[in-house]
Order: structure tokens, then C-alpha cells, then sequence
């Protein structure tokens, strides 16, 4: 199948600006919370941060050692089949399209509005009565669910230009973003009116026993690596990338660690500007913490930041999900047409409209939110299977060409990987039904596959 002819490649920054967009989102601005109501300890609250910082760090030099010996566009969907054969790639290529990228290109583009709320209350989604209620859907349309769909094809047409426009837009989208968020951090840690004492939890503040201490770390973990996801991102555009076998891992682990070092001080100024009490079970901690350390115009100022990094993730994914798609349909399983680029920007411009169709149907149903939850089960399962990759390719292809291998092999995947069974295994006991969701629709993707396989096996039979 031919490659993507691109007007031009992206560098080390312009790389590394999709792994930081595609990582920081809402996650990090609504999860602290939950993560110490869950923990009950600033302590612990930083640390399991800083433990999903650490495996992020794991993960992104695993794919670095994957895209510097496989550099083509599709990133898991490649290595999977490399390394386990067509169908397992196939699934991780479906998910991809129905739940790893779809549903979240709408979810994010239905938050870049909501955030939008203090300037623009008129374009909230929600309070809206349904269009009509089927099977459990509630179709809305209202001028926040036009607008999300908006933004989605807006950034898509940015993405169809090219790699080299959509990347110097993405970079400077992502610059943006580091300088707001650096403003705030600089301005919240210069206020007198936190504490440093939040650091010792409260005498009203009941701790964990040491036999509650694992789950809710399990728990806690779950939700921090949510907001870690992404850390893969270039490993998609690997073969847009300018001597991809030297900068891809570059630009993985200079993007991951910039978002570890603004999480790990995100939290700090959170702990800072708020007790236990105040910040356990808030969705709008980060806002909370802007308030009690800036003042209240604060709020309408940081609802900006957090929707113009809203923006960014979902402009990332809506560039990093068609690779997939593309790849998928050059081996004939998925839809021949997503298979075409663009004579004049080398894009792959029809798999670009499939997703922002189905992205723009999704943000105007707007019920997605629980299958995402459900189906996170399946897709750290997807990354797990991807990084224990490295090991098959090691044992089967020993002489693959690696330009750049894993640091600490094999210790650093092995922890990634371990880490990451533990919890699936707790969630699995501790939310079957979750569980049994995600592993239904990748089922579903089981006669998908056959059924183009034969398909296309058909018309070359037909041709012969």
C-alpha cells in the first residue's frame, strides 16, 4: 500500500506537541478529587501520581523502541500485527474507531463548550429535552451540541491540509497551552493564601488501613492513568516524522515528560490551595484551587485555559485517529474508500470525514460517557498487549533494525505491564459488568473482520 505522501514531516516539537495535547484534557482538571477522596492523603494523592508518571515514562520508551523499528503511520494497529498477527491488530483498530478515538473527539469537543460557559452560557449542552427517546439514546440538537460538531469538522479541515499546517497549528496550540498553564502555576504558588499544611491531612480526615490502601490505589490509578493516556500519540504519524528511528522517541518521552512535570505541579498547587475536605469528591478542584488562590476572576480565566486544552486533545485525536483507519483499509479490512489520500495534500481525507461523521453523531446522541467507562477495561488491555510486543518482536525478529532500544529493558515494560495486570484484574473482579461490555464489542469485531477478509478475498478471485 502506498505511504502518506505528505507536504512536508514533522520534527522533534511538532511530534512531541501531539503526545502533549493528546495527553493533557480534562483529565487532570477533574480527577484529583476523586483521587483523594478515594486516597484520603496529599501523600498518597502525589504519589500515585507520580507512579502513573513513571509508567507513562515506561510506556512512551517502549513505543520509542516499536516506532523506531516499525516507523509507519498506524502506531498499535501496526505493531499488533507485527507481532501477533492480522486479526489481533484488526481489534485493536476497531476499538480504535468505535471508543479509542471516536467517542473521545466527541466528548472532548462537547467539553471544549461546556468550558466555554462563563463567556458563552447560551452554548451549554445541557438541560436540553431530547429530540426523542429509542432504545435507551436520547438524541439532543441545541446550539452547544452545533457547535461541538463544528469545532470537530473545523479541526478536521485543518488536519486535511496536511501534516505540516495541522502540526504547526497543533504546536502552537500546545505552546499556548504550556504558557497558560505555566502562568497559572507561577501565579497560584506566588499566592499567600494556600498552606502548606494541607499536606498533613486533618484530624477530622479518617486514613486508610493498611488492608484498604492497594484497592484504593488500584482505584485511584485507574482514573490517573485516564489522564496519562496519550503518551503514545506520535507513535501514530511515526512515518510522518523526519528521521523517525532518532526523533519519535525523542519527541514520546520529551512530550510525557513535560505533562508528568505539570501533573505532579498541577497537584501540588491543588493540595496547596485546598484541605483534604474541600477538594475530596470535586469535579472542579482545579477551579476550586484557581478561586482560593487567585480570587474569583480567576475562574472565568482558567475556564479558558482548561477549554484551549480541551481543544488541543481533541484536535490530536482527530489527527492521530485516521492513520489507523488508513492502514486498516490498505490490508482490506475495513472500508476500501478510507484507503484513499488526497492528490494534493497526501491525506487521508476520506478516513478524516468517516470520523468526524461518526463523532458528530455521537456528540448529537451524547450518551457515550458510560460506554467509555466501560470499555476502558479493553483498551488498557490493547496498550498492554502493544507494549508486551516489544518482548515478541525481541524473540521473533532479533534482527529488526532498532535504532533505538527501550532503556532498562526489560525491567521497564515489565512494570508497565505488571502494574497494569494488577489493576485489570481488580477491575475485572470489582466491575465485571464493565468489563463484559468492553470484551462484547471487540467480540462484535470478530465477523467484521471476516467478513472483509472474504470480501476482499472474493474480489481478487474475481480479478484472477
Amino acid at each position: 500500500m502506498k505511504g502518506l505522501k505528505t507536504a512536508g514531516k514533522l520534527g522533534v516539537l511538532g511530534a512531541a506537541s501531539l503526545v502533549f495535547s493528546n495527553m493533557v484534557g480534562a483529565g487532570i482538571f477533574t480527577t484529583s478529587g476523586f483521587v483523594i477522596e478515594s486516597l484520603r492523603s496529599p501523600f498518597l494523592l502525589l504519589a500515585v501520581w507520580a507512579l502513573g508518571g513513571f509508567l507513562a515514562l515506561a510506556g512512551a520508551a517502549t513505543y520509542g523502541e516499536l516506532g523506531a523499528s516499525l516507523p509507519r503511520v498506524g502506531g498499535d494497529y501496526v505493531y499488533l500485527r507485527k507481532a501477533y498477527g492480522p486479526l489481533a491488530a484488526f481489534l485493536s483498530g476497531w476499538m480504535s474507531f468505535f471508543v479509542g478515538f471516536g467517542a473521545p473527539i466527541a466528548l472532548t469537543a462537547l467539553g471544549f463548550v461546556e468550558y466555554l460557559n462563563p463567556l458563552a452560557p447560551w452554548l451549554t449542552t445541557q438541560g436540553h429535552e431530547p429530540l426523542v427517546s429509542i432504545f435507551g439514546l436520547s438524541p439532543t440538537v441545541s446550539a452547544g451540541h452545533l457547535a461541538a460538531v463544528g469545532v470537530i469538522w473545523l479541526l478536521s479541515l485543518i488536519h486535511y491540509l496536511g501534516i505540516r499546517t495541522s502540526g504547526r497549528i497543533q504546536f502552537s496550540i500546545t505552546l499556548l497551552n504550556v504558557l497558560l498553564i505555566a502562568s497559572f502555576l507561577i501565579a497560584a504558588l506566588s499566592s499567600n493564601a494556600g498552606s502548606w499544611s494541607n499536606l498533613t491531612p486533618g484530624p477530622d480526615t479518617p486514613l486508610l488501613s493498611a488492608g484498604e490502601t492497594l484497592p484504593a490505589m488500584a482505584v485511584s490509578l485507574i482514573m490517573v492513568l485516564y489522564a496519562y493516556t496519550g503518551f503514545n500519540a506520535a507513535a501514530y504519524v511515526a512515518g510522518e516524522i523526519r528521521n523517525p528511528g532518532r526523533n519519535l522517541p525523542r519527541s514520546l518521552l520529551t512530550g510525557t515528560v513535560v505533562v508528568v512535570v505539570l501533573y505532579l505541579a498541577l497537584n501540588l498547587v491543588y493540595v496547596y490551595a485546598l484541605p483534604v475536605e474541600k477538594m475530596s469528591g470535586r469535579i472542579d478542584v482545579a477551579g476550586l484551587a484557581a478561586t482560593e488562590l487567585i480570587g474569583q476572576r480567576a475562574g472565568g480565566f482558567f475556564s479558558i485555559v482548561v477549554a484551549i486544552c480541551v481543544l488541543a486533545c481533541s484536535s490530536a485525536m482527530i489527527c492521530i485517529g485516521p492513520r489507523i483507519y488508513y492502514v486498516m483499509a490498505g490490508d482490506g479490512v475495513f472500508f476500501s474508500s478510507v484507503g484513499r489520500l488526497s492528490q494534493r495534500y497526501g491525506t487521508p481525507g476520506v478516513a478524516l470525514v468517516l470520523q468526524a461523521l461518526w463523532a458528530s453523531v455521537l456528540v448529537i446522541i451524547g450518551t457515550f460517557e458510560q460506554l467509555l467507562t466501560y470499555c476502558g477495561f479493553m483498551l488498557s488491555l490493547f496498550t498492554s498487549l502493544t507494549i508486551a510486543g516489544v518482548f515478541v518482536l525481541r524473540r521473533r525478529y532479533p534482527d529488526l533494525q532498532r535504532p533505538y532500544r527501550v532503556w532498562g529493558y526489560p525491567l521497564t515494560p515489565a512494570s508497565y505491564l505488571a502494574v497494569s495486570i494488577w489493576m485489570m484484574i481488580y477491575v475485572i473482579f470489582s466491575k465485571p459488568g464493565e468489563s463484559l461490555v468492553g470484551i462484547t464489542i471487540v467480540g462484535l469485531g470478530i465477523p467484521a473482520y471476516f467478513f472483509w477478509k472474504r470480501k476482499n478475498r472474493d474480489k481478487t478471485n474475481r480479478r484472477d
